[in-house]
């Protein structure tokens, strides 16, 4: 049984971007859980302390760490904390190279950009890939709102020899059920 963990991306009652899925069609044999929260969020040090805290009470491991939109950049983060648990990470069309802090609800998160800048993947590439074991699956893929940046962050990563795959969708609809979580899937299986 492979366990899916997923990050929400948006306000539990915010269905632009559609629902986390309870279920992918085709794979039978795997199990999904939720992290929740009670309203958006930006996935800062505290947020993220709150999410493993959340991951830990699922008592499960290994898993799959799946982040889309603003949880892409959580899904990185939180890996790098807890690596010994992840078998494969999966991010989605997520903000992961802006030099500013996003306009979109970021400051109840983040106080500067330089609050901001501390989190961004491609200034923890060294540490992400000391910490993740050779196993560890890192699974990027563009869709229509941040394939610059996911682009981007999969150049830097080539550049440094980290071993991941991007997938470039640049017209993929940033949307739960656009078919990307399927085919991170079958890239983390190969």
């Amino acid at each position: 049984m492979m366990n899916l963990v997923l990050l929400p991306a948006t306000d539990p009652k915010d269905q632009t971007c559609g629902m986390m899925p309870e279920r992918i069609a085709g794979y039978e044999g795997v199990a999904i859980h939720h992290i929740c929260f009670p309203t958006m969020v930006w996935y800062n040090e505290p947020v993220r302390r709150e999410a493993i805290e959340q991951i830990d009470a699922l008592n499960i491991s290994p898993m799959v760490l799946v982040g889309f939109s603003k949880s892409g950049l959580g899904a990185w983060n939180i890996t790098r904390m807890i690596p010994d648990r992840i078998a494969a990470t999966i991010i989605f069309d997520a903000p992961v190279a802006r030099e500013k802090l996003p306009p979109w609800g970021t400051d109840a998160y983040y106080g500067s950009d330089e609050d901001w800048l501390k989190d961004l993947p491609y200034r923890h590439i060294t540490d992400f890939k000391a910490a993740l074991p050779e196993t560890h699956k890192l699974v990027l893929i563009s869709g229509e709102s941040f394939h610059d940046e996911m682009a981007m962050l999969s150049r830097v990563l080539n550049d440094t020899g980290t071993a991941h795959v991007f997938l470039s969708r640049p017209h993929q609809k940033h949307h739960w059920q656009s078919g990307w979580i399927e085919e991170g899937l079958n890239i983390v299986l190969q």
